[in-house]
């Protein structure tokens, strides 16, 4: 799950990422449709709602939201196209749809979007940012969130785990090799013309690449490096399960109605580094909204104040503890940092989350190098634990104003 940063990008050039710049803004969720815990990516030849955006505003107040679309290269660097070259229809609209919550403590407005639209559809493949923008605010930007469109015909991708070649990461690493079989494709220098970016449990904070081929034979691109395409394979992700408030949930230790909102005292977690493998299904780090009460919608899904604690019999000098999983965006984000109280011997933090099923975990972040802390961290890693690789592979031939994505593949890991 370890924060990797996207190689080769260009100092000078903006790089894209998945933002949320309105605190009032929560439980973004962008998918294919039906699918929820699944990466946003879909095809040219997609039909309408294809994708759907999800968020909710905590207020009462209906915001007037406009959205685009800006098309990327492999690194999320703006592509040189014009928005006129990649978008058909218009290139600003409005969301239309949104909905108050209904008899919910927390009052807020659910908005939803689908793509492409009768308004605005993509001419081309490749990386995109959708851009949300507050109109009532001077147009400020509020929220972004990456999606992929592949080619309709797309390249195969045969994938193959191997164990690292340093001895050291056996027991705890995933190493992925893959051969791209570009049928009928012609290359004049593959190793400019064609990147790969994998990524751990989709999220974009562990993407490795963008990866020339290492080599090339016949049709045929080999990414087959040593040591280069590996991930820790960390523990399988802890869970939260708040579907409902009638009774405790897996994870839950207490449930409490209050005047002013629900809360939720989770059970105090204990470190996993050093501990063996323990086997249980998970949702790769994602979550899924529902409501498992009797006769009640996702717009009756309510909120409560989620109290996560982790013990600790003292606090790590010169080092924070995070929450992490797709309810952060995949994120090291300040307001889900934990603090550490003495009395309690532990990590704690409350934050806000609606009713669903969420994975999580915690990161131990070095402060003078903002990396994560394998060595001292709470998770562990190890070769078992099953988690879902996406590789895409990108095509841009020499002189070519942009890059196609031309295939797509997720996998699990077996070892």
């Amino acid at each position: 799950m370890l924060l990797a940063a996207l190689s080769a990008l260009s100092l000078n050039a903006q790089v894209w990422n998945d933002l949320i710049d309105d605190d009032l803004i929560k439980t973004v969720q962008f998918y294919p449709q039906g699918a929820p815990t699944v990466m946003p990516i879909t095809s040219l030849s997609a039909g309408a709602n294809a994708l759907i955006l999800e968020f909710d505003r905590v207020d009462t107040e209906i915001k007037d939201y406009l959205y685009t679309i800006q098309h990327c290269n492999a690194d999320w660097t703006p592509s040189d196209l014009e928005d006129v070259m990649y978008i058909n229809g218009y290139t600003e609209d409005r969301i239309t749809e949104a909905d108050i919550s209904i008899n919910t403590l927390t009052q807020y407005v659910h908005y939803s979007l689908g793509l492409p639209n009768a308004n605005m559809k993509w001419r081309v493949s490749g990386n995109y940012i959708l851009k949300i923008f507050d109109e009532d605010d001077d147009r400020r930007l509020v929220l972004a969130r990456r999606f992929m469109v592949t080619e309709s015909t797309t390249w195969k991708i045969e994938p193959t785990f191997v164990r690292p070649y340093q001895t050291a990461w056996f027991n705890s690493h995933h190493e992925l090799d893959f051969t791209v079989k570009a049928k009928g494709a012609r290359f004049t220098a593959p190793a400019q013309e064609v990147r790969a970016v994998v990524l751990q449990n989709t999220a974009w904070s562990t993407a490795l690449g963008p990866l020339p081929p290492l080599t090339l034979r016949g049709e045929d691109l080999l990414y087959d490096y040593i040591d280069k395409i590996v991930f820790p394979g960390s523990s399988e992700w802890r869970v939260l399960d708040m579907r409902t408030f009638d009774f405790k949930g897996e994870g839950i230790k207490m449930i409490r109605q209050q005047y002013n909102g629900m809360e939720v005292t989770m059970k105090t977690d204990e470190s996993r580094n050093g501990g063996s493998y323990i086997q249980r299904p998970d949702a790769n780090g994602r979550f899924v909204i529902e409501n498992r009460n009797q006769n009640q919608g996702l717009l009756q899904c309510d909120y409560a104040n989620v109290l996560f604690s982790i013990a600790r019999n003292q606090e790590e000098e010169g080092k924070s503890v995070y929450l992490y999983g797709q309810l952060t965006d995949f994120q090291i984000k300040p307001e889900f940092r934990f603090t550490y109280l003495n009395d309690a011997k532990a990590y704690v933090l409350e934050t806000p989350l609606k009713q669903g099923y969420y994975n999580y975990q915690f990161v131990v972040i070095d402060d003078a190098t903002g990396l994560p802390d394998l060595e001292d961290g709470f998770e562990g890693n190890h070769f078992q634990t099953v988690n879902a690789y996406t590789i895409l592979v990108y095509f841009r031939k020499i002189g070519e104003r942009y890059e196609r994505l031309m295939g797509t593949l997720t996998v699990e890991s077996k070892i």
